[in-house]
């Protein structure tokens, strides 16, 4: 019979107490965390690999000083959070987009998890919400799938519990809208006036673009039609959804 699985502040005794091989079975624990809510969470154009590094670096280096121990799991998506965010002010230009698809990764293996129409959808119209919501949906996503409690979400966004249930719900209006962006933007025929509206765009996903296209659905009776009628909600589409799987390291050249 096998040993039980040791809680995480068992493991954070372990690792103060100098056991060896305790970091190690913490850190592979956690990297699949982070690398899914961070690479959920990320736009295309940020480094992902680099700020799950980051995060896990922060892990280590701080696990010494941390007060409570069995919140460990708050404090790391905390910290994901973190960098996510200073990734973002880092960048040398807000609006720049990179254009190897490469860049896209996470999307792309949201889509790839995707295995129903809704499910590739919705994973689609996570890239055209705010930032702060893109976050937010990312940790909610990992509650709905029982991966993290409403604390652990409430401590990554600085929030009081009680104001995560609104943040969430204000989060899942602009994401119902998202998705119905999407769906009308892949229906054929277009109505006469979604050309002219959106005879400006880049074709990127974009918060401001979905709220245009969103107040034209609203009133284009063809539009609204060929959306469909009530969406699925997004918490069954979600929850059976794994973690992303971290890439395995590269082998060094030579």
């Amino acid at each position: 019979m096998s040993a039980p699985e040791r809680r995480d502040d068992e493991l954070v005794a372990a690792v103060r107490a100098g056991e060896r091989g305790a970091m190690r079975v913490l850190a592979t624990r956690y990297l699949p965390l982070v690398y899914t809510v961070v690479g959920r969470a990320a736009e295309p154009g940020l480094d992902v690999d680099g700020i799950v590094r980051e995060t896990m670096a922060g892990l280590v280096a701080g696990l010494s000083t941390l007060r409570e121990p069995t919140r460990l799991r708050a404090w790391v998506v905390t910290i994901a959070m973190r960098h996510l965010a200073d990734a973002r002010r880092q960048r040398l230009t807000p609006g720049d987009r990179l254009t190897d698809p490469a860049a896209a990764f996470a999307g792309l293996v949201l889509l790839r998890q995707a295995l129903t129409r809704e499910q590739r959808e919705v994973a689609e119209a996570t890239r055209w919400l705010d930032p702060s919501y893109r976050d937010l949906l990312s940790l909610w996503w990992l509650e709905v799938g029982g991966h993290l409690s409403r604390f652990d979400v409430a401590a990554a966004v600085a929030l009081p519990v009680p104001h995560v249930a609104v943040r969430v719900q204000r989060m899942r209006e602009q994401l119902d809208t998202a998705r119905r962006v999407v769906g009308v933007l892949r229906s054929r025929p277009v109505c006469d006036e979604l050309p002219a509206l959106v005879a400006s765009w880049d074709g990127q996903p974009d918060p401001l673009w979905s709220k245009r296209i969103g107040r034209h659905l609203q009133g284009c009776h063809g539009c609204a039609e060929r959306v469909g009628g009530r969406l699925v909600p997004p918490e069954r589409l979600l929850a059976g959804l794994p973690p992303l799987v971290p890439p395995a390291p590269r082998a060094s050249a030579g």
